[in-house]
């Protein structure tokens, strides 16, 4: 729960417990907001202990320097808190990034409010390294980034993206990159088959960039060289 510096970048990242990011959401309940809930997968505590979970969640972002109690007794988010919570309850775009091998899966999130870019990278079970993005048109980069760094660690990954629009947000589309057992690329794309499974088609290390703009771009799922068609 407390600052850690990057031994890559030596920049300040902030990981933040699951709790405590439904607490920030809870300040500002926006429709969008409830989306990023489903979206990331966090539940809030149960009735039962949700009294003590606020508190202790409360307390430890107070020692944090994350938050303060007004004198009529609201909690007030830091500068950052504040961005954090403004994007996540204004989104209007969210890119879910799940990296599987074998049992072992992790997840990141990418989530768009107009300009504004966070990305959650889970560090543990129940928590989050929080980072930000300087704008839209980084974000496929950054994805292309992470998913040929994972598929080059070895055969038989997987890695799936889900883009969802609050447009549509039962509606979300998919895209996969999978590494066989002999090393070769493949793409999972729209249109489904009548078994209601993506269509595959090869696809080369080169591709998966702009594979990735065109989903987030232009929520386009389709096989790598007719993308943007």
């Amino acid at each position: 729960m407390s600052e850690t510096t990057t031994a890559e970048t030596d920049e300040q990242v902030t990981i933040y417990t699951a709790y405590e990011i439904d607490f920030m959401l809870g300040l500002r309940d926006t429709e969008n907001g409830r989306i990023t809930r489903d979206q990331v997968g966090l539940r809030s505590a149960p009735d039962s202990a949700k009294e003590f979970v606020t508190a202790a969640v409360s307390s430890g972002l107070r020692a944090r320097g994350k938050v303060e109690r007004s004198e009529d007794g609201q909690w007030l988010l830091g500068e950052e808190g504040q961005v954090i919570a403004t994007t996540l309850t204004a989104a209007d775009r969210w890119l879910g990034i799940a990296l599987a091998e074998d049992e072992a899966m992790r997840m990141a999130f990418i989530i768009k409010a107009n300009e504004a870019i966070i990305m959650l990278t889970q560090d543990e079970l129940d928590s989050f390294v929080v980072t930000a993005l300087p704008g839209p048109e980084q974000v496929p980069d950054a994805v292309a980034d992470i998913v040929l760094a994972f598929l080059e660690g070895g055969n038989q990954r997987t890695v799936s993206l889900r883009r969802t629009d609050v447009a549509a947000p039962d509606d979300p589309t998919p895209l996969m990159f999978h590494v066989e057992a002999d090393g070769n690329w493949k793409s999972g794309h729209l249109p489904l088959d009548e078994e209601g499974v993506l269509s595959i088609s090869d696809v080369s290390a080169e591709a998966v960039a702009e594979t990735s703009r065109a989903l987030w771009e232009d929520g386009i799922s389709r096989a790598p060289g007719t993308a943007t068609a």
